[in-house]
């Protein structure tokens, strides 16, 4: 690391001699002595050292001296400089030149001609030594100010995360509101109109109402595993536990399960995801993304539709795409799929109900291992929903 710099300014070569000895003594070990014999020569070697990014805590000048004053020369410095500490050493100087360097050049201290060695040292001490300090407070004031300013970033940060929490909040409070309600209410309506009619009901009636609340029973109750899991993301109660899966299986374990509600519309869903794949990721979230994406396709699929799914790998992932022929959505629709905030409810092809938070929790659950899930869709001509993960290594 480069010394820093006293600068010592005097037309007399034995008055530059005598100072720069008596300051090496002291000062030699830490800082270069450096020593000019006019204002001028002083000002532009204190520029070029300035440009070096040099620092130089003191400068010493006489006031009297050809061309350039003292008080000048301190006065042009502590323009460029106005840390550095400004010592007039002369026995010349008028009222006028002191007063003219302390109102211009902020003047550290004046000292007499002849000098005491003591005194000039000492004084250079001190000076040095307020010049450090100086610099410490301003480094520790720029490092607040930092910090003030990173705090009331961290604090607009955050309290947008909690308007978002609090908007994801209300949210969810509606749709418990208003998504549970009515399936709840079919449910009572129906058993309420079987308990009073059974007697007169014919067989074809209980059968059909049995179906009915069957059917509504298996509604809610997927709309319910959907709060709970979602919730549970959402109070960071969800641990994600990623190991080396099957997908192909996965996926088959879906279709079965949903086997009742796409045969109740005769619809094909085929399973093209290749067996010989592995992904890395955590089985049961992946298998409520596949869940919640088949049953989607299978509610938006008109009778007699085909559902795919399929896979294919590309460098270090495996994409997965549950692709149907039912009615797809617009440009608007689509684009408010994953937007908390926008209500995206839509009945199925047959009047299937619906609050879009599956979708949600498809989103968090992929991005929680590691992936990204988008969409493309046409009205009329359907949807395909894709998403990635990591491949098992």
């Amino acid at each position: 690391m480069n010394k820093q710099t006293i600068i010592c300014v005097d037309d007399e070569e034995i008055i530059l001699d005598a100072i720069q000895e008596q300051l090496q003594a002291s000062f030699g070990e830490e800082y270069n002595i450096e020593t000019s014999d006019s204002g001028e020569d002083a000002l532009e070697f204190f520029k070029e050292l300035l440009d070096e990014g040099q620092q130089v805590p003191v400068v010493i000048s006489d006031y009297i001296m050809p061309g350039m004053k003292g008080d000048e020369l301190l006065k042009e410095i502590h323009k460029l400089s106005p840390d550095s500490l400004k010592i007039l050493l002369t026995g010349q100087a008028s009222i006028e030149g002191i007063s003219n360097a302390i109102n211009n050049a902020q003047l550290y201290r004046f000292i007499s001609k002849p000098w005491d060695k003591n005194d000039l040292v000492l004084t250079v001490k001190e000076a040095v030594k307020s010049f450090f300090q100086e610099v410490k407070i301003r480094k520790q004031n720029k490092e607040l100010l930092e910090l003030n300013a990173s705090l009331e970033e961290q604090v607009i940060e955050r309290t947008e995360e909690l308007r978002k929490a609090n908007a994801a909040k209300d949210k969810f409070f509606s749709i418990i509101a208003h998504d549970l309600k009515s399936p709840f209410n079919a449910l009572l309506g129906l058993s309420d109109a079987m308990l009073e009619n059974w007697d007169i009901f014919p067989d074809e009636d209980k059968l059909d109402f049995v179906m009915d609340i069957n059917k509504a029973s298996k509604n809610t109750y997927t709309l319910l595993q959907n709060l709970l899991e979602w919730s549970r993301s959402q109070t960071g109660k969800v641990v994600v536990e990623p190991s080396e899966i099957n997908p192909k299986n996965i996926v088959q374990n879906n279709i079965d399960v949903l086997k009742q509600h796409a045969d109740s519309k005769e619809i094909k869903i085929v399973n093209k995801v290749d067996d010989s794949v592995r992904c890395y990721a955590d089985e049961n979230m992946i298998s409520t993304v596949f869940r919640n994406l088949i049953s989607n396709a299978i509610k938006f699929t008109n009778i007699n539709g085909n559902i795919t799914v399929t896979s294919s790998t590309n460098h270090e992932l495996i994409s997965f795409c549950i692709s149907d022929d039912g009615i797809g959505m617009d440009e608007k629709t689509k684009n408010e799929l994953f937007n908390l905030s926008s209500k995206t409810q839509r009945f199925g092809t047959s009047h299937e109900s619906g609050t879009g938070l599956g979708l949600h929790l498809c989103k968090e659950f992929v991005e929680k291992n590691g992936g990204t899930i988008s969409v493309t869709s046409k009205e009329n001509e359907g949807s395909t929903f894709c998403f990635t993960l990591p491949l098992s290594n």
